[in-house]
């Protein structure tokens, strides 16, 4: 188990790495191109936010395989021993967050609730390796963490680039903010109550879980406010008339 947190700790690390040597001569899509340019080589921003898309399509990935296809589905296996899928997905994100713990540490600048909420994640996972158990229930909440990560990096990526005032990124933003609410605030606490109410999964999972999903809430509210503010420039765009060609 350990063996292969090992290897995605190095598999990051290394890709980490290889990118901040070969960013500037790789062919990028347009937005990340020109947020290269403009950031110094030193800066490993992009990297890290490249390597975040990376592990939030994986973990989602086997987090689907694990849950839809392969079984069990979390809610009616919280607490039970874990299968090779869960612990191969627990694993990879333990490398991962491992990785992402130390460059937020390394690099400064991340607040002590995101801080926080990578200790937390590091806890869970490493607490569900180390006892077998509980794997369903947090390879589920890594889905429900990660699949609003994607959007979070290309509205970085568009700001950067200058697009603020667009309407695409208007639409990222309006889009990250309904998958991170919808999973986070009205789908995460109903695996949360699962697990609570459960005799099965050890008290500490179940802090963890807590722990987390509090984390979630608060993180929802500054989420709401910048959802709002996206559907009212979005509003604005659709105010504005339309130049006729001719004029």
């Amino acid at each position: 188990r350990m063996r292969v947190a090992v290897l995605s700790l190095g598999f990051f690390s290394g890709l980490y790495f290889l990118l901040q040597a070969y960013k500037n001569k790789l062919r990028w899509p347009t937005i990340v191109r020109l947020v290269v340019k403009k950031r110094p080589e030193s800066d490993g921003e992009v990297s890290c936010r490249l390597l975040a898309i990376v592990h939030a399509m994986v973990v989602c990935t086997l987090s689907t395989l694990s849950n839809l296809v392969f079984g069990p589905w979390a809610y009616s296996a919280v607490g039970k021993e874990n299968t090779e899928l869960q612990t191969f997905t627990l694993s990879v994100s333990l490398g991962y967050f491992l990785y992402d713990f130390l460059w937020c540490i390394f690099s400064g600048g991340e607040t002590w609730l995101m801080i926080f909420h990578h200790g937390a994640s590091i806890f869970s996972c490493l607490l569900s390796l180390m006892t077998n158990v509980s794997g369903s229930e947090v390879v589920g909440c890594l889905f429900g963490a990660e699949i609003s990560n994607p959007f979070l990096q290309a509205r970085w990526f568009m700001l950067e680039a200058g697009m603020r005032e667009t309407r695409a990124c208007r639409i990222v933003e309006i889009s990250f903010a309904v998958v991170f609410l919808a999973c986070r605030v009205f789908w995460a606490p109903t695996l949360l109550w699962v697990v609570v109410t459960s005799p099965r999964p050890p008290k500490i999972i179940k802090v963890c879980a807590a722990m987390l999903q509090i984390i979630s809430w608060i993180w929802a509210f500054f989420v709401a406010k910048k959802l709002f503010s996206a559907l009212n420039h979005l509003r604005q765009f659709k105010s504005k008339p339309v130049k006729s060609r001719l004029e």
